[in-house]
């Protein structure tokens, strides 16, 4: 196969760019696409690239896998992907789209120089089979292999805000058999299993954290507050992604395993100490009944210091969720970082010499 050359390896940064922008079109860097009529009228690039790359969400996920979900790592340096590399489009089907593209943006009025270069070097790569490293050349667009196989294309994360981030993956489509890893160099930001599972944790949505408090309201110094979870809402909930190109799946489920509750002050008591309140079949704590009033929780809090001189305290209630996956193909791997969702609200705390209840 023909090399570009130096002069012209000098320019693949100009490549990669063309490249990645065929593959995905430009509205994939904008805000991510929640209206389901938003796909009317965009091209077949917008599509896929908005789809995450042919990528299936459903089950407990955000706005169809478009936007981050509510679940928060615990995990300070745990960040999900924020571009992968994904099957695109067959040989046939690249060449029509891909060719048409090129053609019309090297027919733009005051094409030329470094751009129109390069845009011709890349028509020349899947045309006429020239090559550079790491990316063979293609005699018309490969369409031989027609069936055998599909360009991969880098996909930009719709939930990704960093722009440089989503742009990252920005190597020209290049072609992986049926059946066959994507290229070594790649292997990293190639979609897979992990991946995939990191992705639905990233969009999964659990239920908001609402814990009940009794009494409502204003809250009485040296008497508990009793706090319970309705085990109803709380099982564990599974978020899918799918790539049907690869016949691949996986399953993310997050159980809930406790809640903790932080009163907004030191001058307080909890139950248990320290706050953290073991869950059992999605049921934390238990419901107060009348004649309750003196007794010691099993999740609450008693304050021991009134609010009226530094205003209501900020009372936190946060459930923790452990999180697994499977995936179709058997693929097992570390588990993913414990997440957390909390809710605050504001409480008067008040001191008198008698209560009855």
């Amino acid at each position: 196969m023909q090399g570009l050359g130096k002069k012209a390896t000098r320019g693949f940064s100009i490549l990669a760019g063309i490249g990645l922008a065929l593959s995905t079109g430009s509205p994939a860097y904008g805000d991510p696409v929640t209206d389901p009529g938003a796909n009317a009228g965009a091209s077949e690039q917008e599509i896929w690239a908005r789809t995450g790359g042919g990528i299936k969400f459903s089950g407990a996920v955000k706005d169809t896998g478009q936007g981050p979900g509510n679940l928060t790592p615990v995990t300070a340096n745990w960040d999900p992907p924020p571009c992968w590399y994904a099957p695109y489009l067959g040989a046939k089907d690249f060449k029509r789209v891909t060719k048409a593209t090129l053609e019309e943006q090297m027919g733009t009025p005051g094409m030329t120089g470094h751009a129109g270069s390069a845009m011709q070097q890349l028509l020349n790569h899947y045309e006429e089979g020239y090559s550079w490293p790491n990316h063979p050349g293609y005699k018309d667009w490969n369409v031989e292999n027609e069936g055998k196989g599909k360009f991969w294309a880098g996909v930009p994360n719709p939930a990704e805000e960093n722009v440089l981030a989503r742009a990252s993956c920005s190597e020209v489509p290049f072609w992986v058999d049926n059946g066959e890893p994507a290229p070594d160099w790649v292997a990293d930001q190639a979609i897979g299993p992990a991946m995939l599972a990191e992705l639905a944790y990233e969009r999964m949505v659990v239920p908001d954290t609402e814990a009940e408090l009794r009494p409502e309201g204003e809250q009485t110094v040296n008497l508990p507050t009793w706090v319970w979870l309705d085990g109803a809402e709380f099982r564990p909930v599974t978020a899918r992604a799918e790539v049907p190109a690869l016949g691949l799946w996986v399953e993310t489920t997050a159980t809930p395993v406790s809640l903790t509750i932080d009163p907004g002050t030191d001058d307080a008591e909890l139950h248990p100490g320290g706050g953290a309140c073991a869950m059992s079949d999605g049921r934390v704590g238990t419901p107060y009944r009348k004649g309750d009033a003196d007794k010691v929780p099993p999740c609450g809090v008693t304050y021991l210091r009134s609010s009226e001189s530094t205003g209501p305290y900020d009372f936190t209630a946060s459930v923790t969720w452990e999180v697994s996956w499977s995936a179709s193909d058997g693929t097992e791997d570390e588990p993913l970082p414990t997440g957390i969702i909390e809710a605050t609200q504001e409480l008067d705390v008040r001191e008198i010499q008698a209560i009855v209840r």
